[in-house]
C-alpha cells in the first residue's frame, strides 16, 4: 500500500510540474503575441516561486518616440499595483505608533472638519484609515462619474500632494463612512496625507525608508528621474499618452495609490515579501500583526482587504491580487500564499482602447499559472 501511495505522489508531482509548465509556454506566447499584434507596447514578465524565479522575459520597445528595447532595468508606471505599496507603507506607521487604522483623519486634517455627505448635510464622523485603505471611506470614486474639480485633484500632476487633498476635502462624501465600497484613488491621496502630516516627511520619503530602501528596490518610486532614458510610455493616438505622469512639468504630484514606477525585478521582491509573511532576507518589513491585518478582510462585502483583492477560501486569504491603469500604463500583481507562486506583469499599451481584451487575456494566462499548486 506504501508503494502505490508513493508512486501515485510521483505521478501527481509530475503531472503538476508538466501542468505548470504548459502554462508557463502559454503565457509566455500569450504576451509575445500581443506584443506582435500591436496592443503591448512593451512588457516586462516574472514569474517566480520564493526565492525561484521560473520566468522572466522582457519584450517591446520604451516608446512610440523610442524604439529601444525594454529590459530589466526599464521603469514601467504599475498604476494602482501602487496601493498594496502605499497601504503596506501605512502599516509600518501604525506599527511605529505614529498612526492609528481607526483615528478619524480629520485629527491630523482639520480641513475635513465639516466634510458633507452628499443629500445628508454634516457627516456624523470622518472616515478612517482602515476605512480608506479598504475603499469603504465614502469618498469619491474614478469608477462613478467625476466632475472635472474631482478629476483634477487625482489626475492633475502640476499639483502637491497638500493641494490635491485640499481640494477632495471640499467635495461631499459618497456615503456614509464605514458603510459601501468604492474604489478611490482619491482616498489613498488622503491616506498619503496624513501620512505626511503625522510624520512631518514626505510620502515618497516615508515609502523609501520604510519599504524600498529596506526591500533594495532600487527602480521603485513616484518620481523617477526626467532625464532618466529607461521609462516605458504608452501610447494614445499614436503619440505619447500625455496623462503619463513623468511627462508632467512640473511634475509634483505622487498618486499615493496610483502612480508608482518601478520594475518587474523590484516588484517581485516586494512579492516574496509579502509571501514570507512580512520579511524578505531576515529582514522584516512587515511585523506579524501588521501582516496579518494586511492579509485580513476588514469589512463584510466586496472582497477588497488593506490594498488588496483577496482570494479567500473559508475565511482565509489564500491569494491577493491587484491590477493597475493609468494613462496607458498597465500592471498586474498577483501572489498565491499558498502555494507562493507570484506573477508580476508591467506593460504599456499602444491606445487605450486596447486595454480591456489585452488586459483579458494577459490576466486570463496569469491567473492560469498562479492558481496552478506543486
Amino acid at each position: 500500500m506504501r508503494y502505490v501511495f508513493t508512486i501515485a505522489i510521483l505521478l501527481l508531482s509530475i503531472t503538476t510540474a508538466y501542468c505548470q509548465a504548459k502554462n508557463l509556454e502559454s503565457l509566455e506566447s500569450t504576451v509575445v503575441d500581443l506584443v506582435r499584434s500591436d496592443k503591448i507596447l512593451g512588457v516586462q514578465l516574472l514569474i517566480g516561486k520564493g526565492g525561484q524565479i521560473l520566468l522572466e522575459r522582457h519584450f517591446g520597445v520604451l516608446s512610440a518616440n523610442d524604439v529601444s528595447s525594454v529590459n530589466a532595468e526599464t521603469q514601467f508606471c504599475i498604476g494602482s499595483c501602487s496601493k498594496p505599496l502605499a497601504s503596506a507603507t501605512i502599516l509600518t506607521l501604525v506599527h511605529d505608533k505614529r498612526l492609528n487604522l481607526d483615528t478619524p483623519i480629520n485629527t491630523l486634517l482639520p480641513e475635513f472638519d465639516n466634510i458633507e455627505v452628499a443629500g445628508r448635510g454634516t457627516a456624523d464622523r470622518n472616515p478612517s484609515l482602515r476605512e480608506l485603505l479598504s475603499h469603504r471611506g465614502g469618498i469619491y470614486s474614478q469608477k462613478l462619474e467625476m466632475n472635472k474639480r474631482q478629476t483634477r485633484y487625482i489626475r492633475d500632476f502640476k499639483l502637491t500632494l497638500e493641494d490635491a487633498v485640499k481640494g477632495i476635502a471640499n467635495e461631499s462624501l459618497i456615503s456614509i463612512p464605514g458603510t459601501d465600497y468604492a474604489y478611490s484613488g482619491a482616498g489613498y491621496c488622503i491616506l498619503g496625507r496624513v501620512a505626511e502630516v503625522g510624520t512631518n516627511q514626505s510620502f515618497e520619503a516615508l515609502f523609501q525608508a520604510k519599504i524600498a530602501q529596506p526591500l533594495k528596490l532600487q527602480r521603485t518610486t513616484y518620481f523617477p528621474n526626467p532625464s532618466d532614458p529607461n521609462i516605458a510610455t504608452g501610447s494614445a493616438n499614436g503619440k505619447l499618452n500625455p496623462q503619463t505622469p513623468h511627462l508632467s512639468k512640473p511634475f509634483n504630484l505622487p498618486l499615493i495609490g496610483g502612480s508608482l514606477y518601478s520594475t518587474a525585478r523590484d516588484s517581485a521582491r516586494f512579492a516574496r515579501m509579502v509571501i514570507n509573511k512580512g520579511s524578505l532576507e531576515k529582514n522584516e518589513i512587515l511585523s506579524k500583526p501588521s501582516w496579518d491585518d494586511y492579509t485580513q478582510l476588514h469589512f463584510e462585502g466586496k472582497v477588497y482587504g488593506l490594498g488588496w483583492t483577496l482570494k479567500m477560501n473559508n475565511r482565509r486569504t489564500i491569494e491577493v491580487s491587484h491590477t493597475g491603469a493609468l494613462a496607458s500604463s498597465r500592471a498586474t500583481f498577483r501572489i498565491n500564499l499558498e502555494s507562493g507562486i507570484f506573477a508580476i506583469a508591467l506593460y504599456t499599451l499602444t491606445d487605450p482602447s486596447v486595454s480591456a481584451d489585452t488586459g483579458r487575456r494577459l490576466n486570463a494566462a496569469i491567473s492560469a499559472v498562479t492558481s496552478s499548486q506543486d
